[in-house]
């Protein structure tokens, strides 16, 4: 394009050298044009040069594209050698590992067609140079006939490179194709045939058990386990050379995670009260490497999205034996027993989830398995045995037992009527199912540790009072159980080879196009608006948090904080609002017409939610009342807690919350007491007899009040005579206290010595004599 642009150029505004060209001569006027010419017509050359030697780099390409040839091939022949003896399992971890060799071709076809496109355009702009005849022009300057003939030389090789380079892509992305569609109907295949296994599993598929005899199978039980392990040494190989970017993000996560709870252990460690807090931490003191690992063989399964079943088997086996040694201190004697075979039926179930083949062995292995699974099922069922120790029991014991005896009664009675594929899935789900119960719960437990470690290793953080243990554990809890609900269901679904179809029912569920009216929409569109919404919900509650507003009325003290907190919490609420909107693809002109919409609904119900919500914007900006601040507004009074957008909270004296809509504090009298400052006055009156000095008893109570420090000096204590009363002349004091907060205690005690001075001095409070 940039050659293009340069000829346009050229071909308009010097049509005189266009002339004397096509003459064949150009006068000495025209050599400045022309040496113009020739310094673009370099550059684009040079340019395009450099383009062609470092922007179209296939090697990388070329050198990864026999190997997924190589692996396609290979599922190719394993597929047309063994497809009538895939099961289920095999079936799915191959269709993963292809749409991962698909993905890769897709990327690389991508890359490949616009480089072919760029180059091609570049090779056309380049012939354009060479066809220009502005460069056959005869010219007397040696140099200047150097450069025209450098000129044509260079642009013809570089063409002619170009060329090549174009025929090695073409080429390349022809293999890539080829590799691509034969990727695509392999996985088709497989697809189809593993349905086609779905529909027929349910028909008998072997002898029965009792009728069954060794001579029916061909392979040994040993020789096909032998062949599993290999067969799945290779798929696990080939799934995690296409996601090293998820096994160093994983890595990444589980270092930081692992970091951050040994700094925090470390921190602990150095307290006076180490032990008691660290006896709260079960797992994590037990040892914070393995609990971490733990962790990290739990969450990690859901990074890798759909991970083959042979590569989630070998996951769950490094699982296990952290598991084996972070929870047996806290089981009983008899739980212990039930656990470790727990832990050997599951590595039988998982050993034989991979098999390829089936063997006569296999099948009794799996029945007497069954029943010792039923049996263990059914000893945690009748709940005569304590399970653990220094851990809380569950409440769904029970219920995980029974969901997992009926998984093992089917796998059963399938086994004994020859539906070996069905014995087989429900036999392992049954398995997986109480197995992960068992390590949901220590992940929720060791996740409440880890939170409770943070909190107890900055006490004095506002960030640990944030995530305060003690407030939090209850809320975090059933968190957490809701997280681990869902990752059982996704598990035993995986579990039940039916990941797919969950994937796909939820995808069209969310993604199909719905209307109401004219306005169409999907279901993951609201969903991303409320996601979005509900986020920005969080970092306000955050923001609000952070800006200490509890502190303040707690410590009496008057801030302007939450003015501010007040707009940067709008200007979220504005913004994630926006966002979720473009987020959620709401066309501008249908919330034009919702906006419009809401805009009746003020008009005829929402005015004075409005006019709260418009009178919080007026008090962030006008600051009439802050935090901290005692006000009263007709007849109720109190400080000012938190000021929000459409009310306000004014804590009592009585201590209950008053909840003030925004409209009112604008629209009533409001009385501040601490707009300028927190001094208060305060006063009382003395009755004096008729026969007392007045002039020493003023003397007498400014000298006492001197005495008081919590009285201010300024303002001055002010004593002036009330009134003469009937039997007593009343004195009047007035006083002013630093703090309101203490101005009812500084008033009692002044009155309290000012009694004192007098009776001192021998001058009684007069009262009214009894009749």
């Amino acid at each position: 394009m940039l050659l293009v642009a340069f000829q346009s150029v050229f071909a308009q505004q010097h049509e005189p050298l266009k002339a004397k060209i096509d003459s064949n001569e150009l006068d000495e006027s025209q050599v400045p044009v022309l040496v113009n010419k020739i310094e673009s017509y370099n550059f684009a050359i040079d340019r395009n040069r450099f383009l062609l030697q470092r922007g179209y780099d296939i090697s990388a390409i070329e050198l990864a594209l026999p190997g997924l040839e190589k692996k396609v091939k290979g599922f190719k022949s394993r597929f047309e050698k063994n497809s009538s003896k895939m099961n289920l399992r095999s079936l799915n971890s191959s269709v993963i590992l292809l749409a991962e060799v698909s993905e890769n071709l897709s990327d690389y076809k991508t890359t490949l067609s616009g480089y072919a496109e760029q180059l091609s355009k570049s090779n056309a702009d380049l012939k354009k140079i060479l066809k220009d005849q502005s460069l056959q022009v005869e010219v007397e300057d040696s140099t200047l006939k150097t450069q025209l003939r450098d000129i044509l030389l260079e642009g013809k090789k570089l063409a002619t490179e170009q060329l090549k380079t174009l025929t090695r892509i073409n080429l390349l992305n022809s293999r890539i194709s080829v590799a691509f569609l034969q990727t695509k109907n392999l996985a088709s295949d497989m697809q189809y045939l593993s349905i086609s296994k779905k529909i027929n599993m349910w028909s008998r598929e072997e002898a029965p058990l009792l009728k069954a005899r060794p001579a029916e199978y061909e392979d040994s039980f040993f020789k096909i386990v032998g062949n599993a392990f290999q067969r799945s040494a290779r798929i696990i190989k080939i799934y995690l050379s296409g996601k090293i970017s998820v096994v160093m993000l994983s890595l990444f996560i589980f270092g930081i995670l692992t970091a951050w709870m040994i700094s925090n252990m470390r921190r602990i460690k150095k307290m006076d009260d180490a032990v008691s807090i660290l006896r709260q931490a079960k797992f994590l003191n037990r040892s914070v490497v393995v609990a971490s690992l733990f962790a990290f063989f739990t969450y990690v399964p859901f990074l890798f999205g759909n991970p083959t079943m042979s590569m989630l088997h070998t996951i769950e086996l490094l699982r296990l034996l952290t598991l084996c040694f972070l929870l047996p201190p806290f089981l009983t004697r008899q739980a212990k027993l039930l656990w470790f075979g727990l832990v050997g039926l599951w590595i039988f179930y998982a050993v034989d989830d991979i098999l390829l083949d089936s063997a006569f062995g296999e099948r009794w292995a799996l029945f007497i398995a069954g029943i010792l699974l039923l049996v263990l099922c059914v000893k945690v069922f009748r709940g005569k045995l304590h399970l653990f120790k220094d851990l809380e029991p569950s409440s769904g014991t029970k219920t995980l037992a029974v969901f997992t005896g009926i998984l093992v009664i089917l796998s059963l009675i399938f086994n004994l009527t020859g539906r070996l594929s069905l014995a087989k899935i429900f036999g392992v789900s049954g398995v997986q199912c109480l197995m992960l119960g068992i390590t949901l719960k220590v992940f929720c437990n060791i996740v409440l540790e880890a939170i409770y470690i943070q909190t107890e290793a900055y006490q004095s953080s506002r960030f640990s009072d944030f995530i305060n243990y003690k407030s939090l554990q209850h809320r975090l809890q059933r968190y957490l159980w809701v997280l681990a609900s869902l990752v059982f269901f996704i598990s035993f679904v995986r579990s039940m080879t039916l990941y797919d179809l969950l994937t796909t029912t939820t995808a069209n569920f969310f993604y199909e196009t719905r209307s109401i009216g004219s306005y169409k929409f999907t279901f993951a569109s609201i969903a991303i608006f409320i996601c979005i919404i509900w986020l920005s919900s969080i970092i306000s509650s955050f923001i609000s948090f952070f800006f200490g507003h509890e502190q303040a009325v707690t410590g009496g003290k008057r801030t302007g904080l939450n003015s501010m907190m007040l707009l940067i919490r709008l200007a979220i609420w504005t913004v994630g609002f926006l966002i979720a909107v473009a987020a959620a693809g709401i066309p501008i002109d249908k919330l034009s017409i919702m906006l419009g919409a809401l805009g009746v609904g003020i008009g005829f119900g929402l005015q004075n939610i409005v006019n709260n919500l418009v009178s919080g914007v007026i008090i962030a900006f006008e600051r009439p009342i802050q935090i901290g601040d005692q006000i009263e507004i007709g007849t109720k009074s109190g400080v000012v807690k938190e000021i929000g957008v459409r009310s306000s909270k004014i804590h009592s004296a009585e201590g209950s919350d008053i909840i003030v809509p925004n409209g009112d504090l604008l629209s009533q009298h409001l009385i501040n007491w601490t707009m300028q400052n927190r001094s208060k006055r305060v006063e009382f009156t003395v009755g004096v007899p008729y026969s007392a000095d007045v002039e020493s008893v003023r003397q007498l109570i400014a000298d006492t009040l001197a005495q008081n420090e919590k009285v201010l000096k300024l303002p001055k204590p002010l004593i002036i005579l009330q009134d003469f009363g009937e039997y007593a002349v009343g004195v009047r004091t007035l006083i002013w206290v630093a703090d309101l907060s203490v101005a009812g205690e500084v008033r009692t005690e002044a009155m309290i010595d000012v009694k004192k001075a007098l009776t001192d001095a021998g001058i009684g409070l007069q009262i009214r004599p009894l009749s």
